[in-house]
């Protein structure tokens, strides 16, 4: 979601990282449905880990090529029409989310213990606190992150700004590549 927030943000302007985290929010109050639904239960199981590691992975070296390429042609060019909606900034949220098998482990570990721990402790009052603590601090700390994204586009150069791409590419695609590894070898 880092990444993808920079990106948007050097691409679209600062507001793009809020909705990146946006995005990010769908994909996570999906899972919080789910995993009051009963998706809880699979969450031991080696085969789900394995195909979350491996699909999830795959996705991310496929993301950061891409990035990679948009780096290598260069041209900063400020996108400020509205995008198309499978194109725009929450739809990214929403991919980077549900492509990266972080999400998940985070997810199915330590979020599933604090989701069932604040619902333990105040019912749909504690759940509450915590999603929308949870939410403040994605906000508050991706928002940061596309200001200086933002505010560091306007003042670097084209070649600073294809270097972040690349960067940004070259961590997804290794972060991807690890993943992958992880679930080929628990095969």
């Amino acid at each position: 979601m880092l990444t993808a927030s920079i990106t948007e943000s050097l691409k679209k302007g600062y507001k793009a990282g809020t909705s990146v985290v946006f995005g990010h929010i769908v994909a996570e109050t999906s899972l919080v449905v789910l995993l009051a639904a009963g998706l809880s239960q699979i969450i031991g199981l080696k085969t789900p880990f394995i195909a979350i590691c491996i699909i999830g992975g795959a996705f991310l070296v496929i993301l950061g090529i891409n990035l990679i390429k948009s780096g290598q042609e260069g041209a900063f060019q400020r996108t400020v029409e509205k995008p198309a909606i499978a194109r725009g900034p929450i739809y990214g949220g929403i991919i980077a989310s549900v492509s990266n098998p972080f999400f998940f482990m985070w997810w199915f570990t330590v979020g599933a213990a604090f989701v069932f721990e604040g619902f333990r402790l105040a019912g749909l009052v504690g759940l509450a606190a915590f999603l929308i603590g949870h939410w403040t601090s994605d906000f508050s700390w991706y928002g940061f992150v596309s200001c200086c994204a933002d505010r560091g586009a306007a003042i670097a150069s084209d070649r600073a700004f294809q270097i972040v791409l690349i960067s940004c590419g070259v961590f997804l695609s290794i972060l991807g590549l690890g993943f992958v590894y992880t679930g080929v070898i628990n095969i």
